[in-house]
């Protein structure tokens, strides 16, 4: 890596760091020390890792792989085509809350993309792109991927991000964090809430995001970039405006889409918090520290306590389409990717990522109590309140769809 780079990279995650302290919102789950992530069995410095990034460094160095330079984006657009992440995943966030910060504003968003493993950040005229690939066993790994034609690209760990990256809002191991800050007119964050998930009411989500979509009654901190935005949201926080796209906002031919997908983003809080779940029960299970965080994964993985939709969103992107495409699908069609969008995120209150290898390569003893678990759950022999919200038929909708697209579930399924 660049020398100037590194250490440019450590004063900003530092600064940003001891900014966000200003964050009034408390966390929710008890992590307690930071693990031991040079020792055994993690090892999480240590050069073994299986995650899609380092399987792409290899087959490019390997000759199998190429990526392309092109003027304006550099690496960005043929990275997302390398990794599998659709370019209507785009979300824009212009609260600067990350690495390059000197850069963003309302003006010049960063843009994040992501799929089932793996987020990228690009920001114009950064030196670099900045990525996160989900390794099963060792949670977040990052990487940048210098924004440079001159020699081979070259995709590079970067130590620095867990700075930030892991903390009490990540869950106290290396994952992701969304964020959610009002900004000044220029989008230096004033308060805002440093942990955002599916839980987290929609009326503090995404200050100093864009967001577009279509709704009438989805309240959110969203696109207030001037004072007078943000003064009559505060007379009437009722109100959100829903922009089709970002065209007249700012120069979004710079760009790969005009949009920051309302839906994109309400499954990005989802699954950045799933993520660090899992790596937080691996964690504990690896270093036989027991606290409470398999039954809070199953809880978060039912959408137990998600917030409800007041009513329909749809995206402008294209971006639920192409989302419900992906992943298995049973004999009659059906897969825990389709969408409501009505009352809630999901058709069938099961998440997506019970079919991606951070959980399938669980420990096998943390993965056959989750197992037990929603085994009693959607059979309803669990009857406690908190499960009460899914009605019988959609439990058992979830079991058939799991019984035929699973192939580790216990033989009592």
């Amino acid at each position: 890596m660049l020398p100037h780079l590194a250490r440019f990279r450590f004063a900003v995650c530092v600064w940003v760091a001891f900014l966000l302290t200003i964050s009034t919102a408390s966390a929710q789950t008890a992590s307690d020390a930071p693990f031991p992530l040079r020792e055994s069995p993690v090892d999480y410095f240590g050069v073994a890792t299986r995650n899609r990034v380092a399987e792409l460094q290899t087959e490019i160095v390997a000759g199998k792989k190429e990526l392309r330079f092109e003027k304006g984006q550099g690496y960005l657009r043929s990275l997302l085509d390398a990794l599998g992440v659709s370019v209507e995943s785009q979300t824009l966030v212009f609260s600067k809350t990350s690495v390059n910060l000197r850069l963003i504003s309302p003006k010049t968003p960063r843009a994040i993309y992501f799929n089932d493993d793996v987020y990228i950040g690009w920001t114009p005229g950064a030196p670099a792109l900045e990525i996160t690939a989900i390794d099963p066993v060792k949670g977040a790994i990052f990487y940048i991927l210098p924004q440079s034609a001159d020699g081979p690209p070259k995709l590079v760990r970067e130590e620095s991000c867990l700075l930030c990256h892991m903390a009490t809002n990540s869950l106290q191991v290396p994952g992701q964090i969304v964020r959610s800050f009002l900004t000044d007119n220029v989008g230096n964050p004033t308060h805002g809430y440093s942990r955002v998930t599916h839980d987290t009411p929609f009326e503090k989500r995404w200050g100093g995001w864009y967001v577009t979509g279509k709704y009438e009654q989805l309240s959110h901190l969203g696109n207030l970039t001037t004072e007078a935005e943000r003064e009559n949201h505060k007379a009437d926080p009722s109100q959100s405006t829903a922009l089709p796209t970002l065209r007249g906002r700012f120069d979004t031919s710079r760009y790969p889409s005009p949009h920051s997908d309302v839906v994109a983003l309400m499954l990005l809080d989802h699954q950045a918090h799933l993520h660090n779940l899992l790596a937080r029960v691996t964690y504990e299970e690896k270093f036989k520290r027991k606290l409470n965080s398999e039954e809070e994964l199953l809880r978060y993985l039912l959408f137990a306590d998600a917030a409800p939709l007041a009513g329909p969103v749809a995206g402008t992107s294209g971006f639920a389409a192409w989302f419900e495409m992906q992943g298995p699908r049973d004999k009659q069609g059906r897969s825990l990717r389709q969408l409501d969008l009505h009352t809630r995120l999901p058709k069938y209150r099961c998440s997506y990522l019970i079919d991606s290898p951070a959980f399938d390569e669980l420990p096998p003893v943390v993965k056959s109590r989750l197992y037990r678990r929603l085994s009693e759950i959607l059979t309803g022999r669990d009857t406690s309140a908190v499960f009460a919200a899914i009605p019988a038929d959609e439990c058992r909708a979830i079991r058939e769809i799991l019984r035929e697209t699973k192939r580790d579930l216990p033989a009592d399924w």
